[in-house]
């Protein structure tokens, strides 16, 4: 090759590669500005969520071409155990349903000698997650708390889409309740926990133990619900508007296809949920009633709906009427008799307002209920409480979530 043709040739490689650094300085700094730009104002460490936020639209993207190729939802790998030494871990199926059971080794208790029990179910969207994606986290609450603790590994959606997941935590629910003993667990001092779609899980049990199983089973001690997901009703909540230009991990779009993944997999109705079209029909109903503002705002006057109003959804969307889907939905006479009620909202978070809502309408139907606030955390925070990657909110939220479990179980 002569001289001037490895020239052109080196040249042309060296024009390729500066193109490309340059192309790629670009995107990054693209990337940067449109993660930095959708920052929550006043969100807690800013500079951290900045990094932490970069990495999960980076996963977001990855997850979103790995199923636009055919691949099905990308699930993660399960993780290395985490050791436990202070407790007991083991597998187990209550009635078909898989579970892990985290025991104290050495507990001192009250009431002759059994100690409290507590089901957990992770979140995830109902898609993701599972009992060895939270083994630490599910680990830290049973040392903290002296509790023996059942994470519960409920079939995910869209291939078991609702009842399924919910029939399965209430399966495990109602076998920990009958067979508690057997765990060294005193019955009546049994409740349900969970973050995120496992707050849904979590409130759904609790309303369904408490109408229809009130005479099967001993009622539930307390219900703790980390920024549940509880209504499908009304997208245009302040905090859903808020979440489709500010956000760390879960705009209002994500959410929405995770509900819909959960309902019937029919992913062309994000548009439609998202600008309240499946629900136009029904604003003067009941059921808007449950979501009315003036429990976001006491200023605005509360509604009054119009019991003529036809109820008539397409049958593959009217179980978001169906207070197992959605708690918020349920009527309230049948909120009242609901245990102690533990609610935790994130202000940067799309689902802040129903937590607000669903406490506000617990309390007036008299149930006992603690609402905590945390206006600089976002969705997710609670589950990085430890090192090596945490936030000082996710942490404190884990420390005041195990302080009243400690207390009321």
């Amino acid at each position: 090759m002569s001289p001037v043709c490895v020239y052109r040739l080196t040249m042309g490689v060296l024009g390729t590669v500066t193109w490309l650094t340059a192309a790629s300085a670009l995107g990054a700094a693209v990337f940067a500005a449109y993660v930095y730009s959708s920052l929550p104002p006043d969100v807690t460490e800013p500079r951290k969520v900045f990094i932490f936020k970069g990495l999960e639209r980076t996963r977001h993207f990855i997850a979103w071409t790995y199923e636009e190729m055919g691949f099905g939802i990308m699930r993660y790998l399960p993780l290395q155990r985490v050791s436990h030494p202070n407790l007991e871990v083991t597998d187990a199926s209550f009635d078909g349903v898989r579970v892990r059971v985290y025991k104290p080794k050495a507990q001192k208790t009250a009431k002759g000698g059994k100690m409290a029990g507590l089901l957990w179910f992770h979140g995830g969207g109902w898609v993701i997650g599972s009992i060895d994606s939270c083994d630490a986290l599910v680990g830290r609450i049973a040392n903290q708390t002296g509790a023996a603790v059942v994470s519960v590994e409920y079939r995910l959606a869209p291939e078991h889409k609702f009842p399924i997941p919910f029939e399965d935590c209430l399966t495990a629910t109602q076998h920990f309740l009958q067979h508690a003993s057997e765990y060294g667990v005193d019955p009546t001092r049994i409740g349900v926990a969970g973050d995120s779609a496992g707050g849904n899980l979590a409130a759904a049990v609790a309303l369904r133990l408490n109408k229809d199983d009130k005479k099967k089973f001993p009622p539930l001690k307390l219900q703790a619900l980390v920024y549940p997901s509880l209504q499908t009703f009304d997208f245009q909540t302040p905090s859903y508007v808020r979440g489709r230009s500010f956000f760390v991990t879960l705009p209002s779009e994500v959410t929405i296809g995770l509900w819909l993944r959960y309902l019937n997999n029919n992913m062309s109705l994000v548009d439609t949920f998202s600008n309240n079209g499946h629900t136009a029909a029904l604003k003067k109903s009941r059921f808007a009633s449950y979501v009315d503002r003036h429990f976001l705002d006491e200023s605005v006057p509360r509604s009054t709906p119009d019991e003529d109003v036809s109820i008539d959804l397409p049958d593959d969307i009217k179980d978001i009427l169906n207070p197992y889907f959605s708690p918020l939905m349920a009527e309230d006479a049948d909120l009242s008799g609901l245990p102690n009620t533990y609610v935790t909202v994130c202000g940067k978070d799309v689902l802040r307002d129903d937590g607000i809502m669903y406490a506000k309408r617990l309390e007036m139907a008299g149930v006992q209920v603690q609402l905590v606030r945390y206006p600089s955390g976002f969705h997710g925070i609670f589950t990085f409480a430890s090192k090596p990657f945490y936030f000082k909110v996710g942490k404190q939220m884990e420390q005041d979530l195990t302080t009243f479990l400690r207390d009321h179980l």
